[in-house]
């Protein structure tokens, strides 16, 4: 499966929800309504960035193992149980189904690093960046991608999440 790369505000616009959350739970089985292996993951809610979410929120992807059969499909993320995300959730389908915004582009890995933590889906933060004014890009953030030589692909936890709240506030 192929997804187009996506800009930072098309991943903020286009979630229903995006929260900072603690992977909990992953679990397999068989669904019911589509005869397909599905894989339930269970998040600790830490903070909202978008929409309403409860203290833990559940999602639905296709995918799984169950009792010795792996349906692993290409692109869909997977998540580690005791490590943390950032994650722009689409909203559930019809059949249950919820999963992150340009499928891994909208999976943020929370990484601990000697100044705090950094966010990282593996891309480059300036080419998710293009097109979107300066206004909406916190100094800090402009600084470090002005004066980066090269790709920067690890932002500070907090200038993120700000500038995740500048882009929901200006696309509203």
């Amino acid at each position: 499966m192929s997804v187009l790369p996506l800009y930072l505000d098309e991943i903020v616009n286009d979630a229903a929800i995006a929260f900072q959350g603690k992977s909990l739970e992953n679990h397999s089985e068989l669904d019911p309504q589509t005869n397909s292996i599905v894989t339930y993951s269970t998040f600790e809610v830490q903070e909202v960035l978008k929409g309403e979410v409860g203290a833990t929120h559940t999602i639905k992807q296709i995918g799984g193992e169950l009792q010795g059969k792996k349906n692993q499909i290409t692109g869909v993320p997977t998540f580690t149980v005791g490590e943390s995300y950032i994650l722009f959730l689409y909203g559930v389908s019809a059949s249950g189904f919820s999963s992150p915004v340009g499928l891994g582009q909208g999976k943020f890995n929370i990484i601990p690093a000697s100044t705090g933590f950094q966010v990282s889906n593996g891309r480059d933060f300036k080419e998710m960046t293009l097109g979107t004014p300066t206004s909406l890009v916190p100094s800090t953030v402009l600084n470090k991608m002005q004066q980066a030589p090269g790709r920067v692909k690890q932002l500070d936890l907090d200038e993120f999440k700000q500038l995740v709240r500048q882009q929901k506030g200006a696309f509203k």
